[in-house]
């Protein structure tokens, strides 16, 4: 797990996985794999074995797919652990198993006092919204992090309300990650409160609460952003969009400490 960042495949590779396969030490990876019942565990083990992350955040993800797709990884020598948040059943995973929140992780990596917390708003009981926290250690550094999904389309009360209570978990925590798919662009007027508190920044340097066209957006079919990861006390060397499907694009940031210039996000 210790790998250099170069030795990682670039963008488009179809370097195959092999037994000596290892991940990219501190490259972090945030993903609504199955939102609109798009995801597969086969996208999943494509995606994470053509960037290697270290930890993995996923939201809308059936509980099979991803353990499906854990097994699949380590045939192939990756090798990942995973421990599952909030959800709720679903007709359309394999076996009506839940889908919601995941975290995944590269043997090896700690990972302590995970927990979840829902939200005191949302859109109702078939919709109920959490966050899902654990600490780690990227960048050499212990990193609080908070995976999410929040209320969808016109809830922007509800969201006003998570986002609110999201932020006053995070608050103790000087070196915190939030990430997820957050359903709401970042000039949305809930999304202002983030912004106001100038504790974080996403790690496209262009998306914040002023409008800024090199803002790439992340939902393949109308070009919106709704998924994000929020640095505070860390930054972001590398930022990555990926398209899959018609979906959600997948976000992979490499986490770090160095000062220097940042760009905005790569998108393939």
């Amino acid at each position: 797990m210790t790998a250099p960042a170069q030795s990682a495949p670039q963008q488009g590779s179809t370097t195959p996985v092999t037994a000596q396969a290892t991940v990219v030490k501190s490259r972090f990876m945030s993903w609504n794999s199955n939102g609109q019942k798009l995801g597969t565990p086969e996208l999943l083990v494509e995606q994470i074995s053509r960037f290697r992350p270290q930890v993995i955040t996923l939201q809308e993800s059936c509980r099979t797919e991803v353990r499906k797709a854990v097994k699949l990884l380590k045939q192939q020598g990756l090798d990942y652990q995973f421990t599952f948040g909030p959800g709720t059943v679903d007709i359309n995973c394999d076996g009506w198993s839940v889908n919601g929140q995941a975290v995944l992780y590269a043997k090896g990596t700690p990972v302590r006092d995970v927990g979840w917390e829902y939200y005191s708003d949302d859109e109702g009981p078939l919709e109920s919204r959490a966050y899902m926290v654990f600490t780690t250690r990227l960048a050499n550094r212990w990193v609080r992090v908070f995976n999410t999904q929040l209320s969808w389309a016109d809830h922007h009360a509800e969201r006003k309300t998570q986002i609110q209570e999201l932020l006053s978990a995070a608050r103790p925590y000087s070196r915190t990650l939030i990430a997820g798919d957050f359903n709401a662009q970042p000039g949305f007027s809930e999304m202002q409160q983030i912004w106001r508190s100038k504790l974080y920044s996403d790690v496209d340097p262009f998306c914040g609460g002023t409008y800024d066209p090199r803002c790439n957006g992340t939902h393949v079919n109308t070009g919106k952003k709704f998924d994000y990861i929020l640095h505070r006390g860390v930054g972001s060397g590398n930022c990555l969009l990926h398209s899959v499907n018609e979906d959600h694009r997948v976000l992979v940031s490499d986490i770090t400490t160095a000062a220097g210039p940042r760009v905005g996000c790569t998108v393939t």
